[in-house]
């Protein structure tokens, strides 16, 4: 399923684009030095969406879009490069909270790349 995220409703602005480096469970600070060591996975794009106010109809468009274990296709702008680029990521979950009877608050979600960048 491929996802356009400025197109899915009430998206506030373009995604913030991040580089995340991911650890194994065997990371941690060593005590003594007080160096972080362990596994390095790898570096991995991150998304950061920011929703306004939504309807039931409009929330419900984004859940079909995101609440996926993969998303494929996504595309956005890459901050490193300044280019767009397509990239597949882990899908979650979207929890809403009412603002009135018709209206839900708005709120933001994280997508996270399911492969890492082979530029870093």
């Amino acid at each position: 399923m491929e996802v356009k995220i400025n197109e899915l409703p009430k998206i506030l602005s373009n995604p913030k684009h991040s580089i995340e480096g991911v650890w194994a469970s065997d990371a941690g600070r060593n005590s003594n030095s007080g160096k972080y060591s362990g596994t390095f996975i790898g570096w991995f794009d991150q998304l950061e969406i920011s929703v306004g106010e939504t309807t039931q109809e409009e929330l419900t468009i984004i859940r079909n879009a995101i609440e996926h274990p993969i998303i494929e296709n996504v595309t956005f702008i890459d901050t490193k490069t300044g280019t767009s680029k397509t990239e597949d990521f882990y899908g979650t979950t979207i929890t809403g909270e009412r603002l009135n009877s018709k209206k839900y608050k708005p709120f933001s979600f994280s997508l996270q790349a399911i492969e890492r960048r082979s530029d870093m």
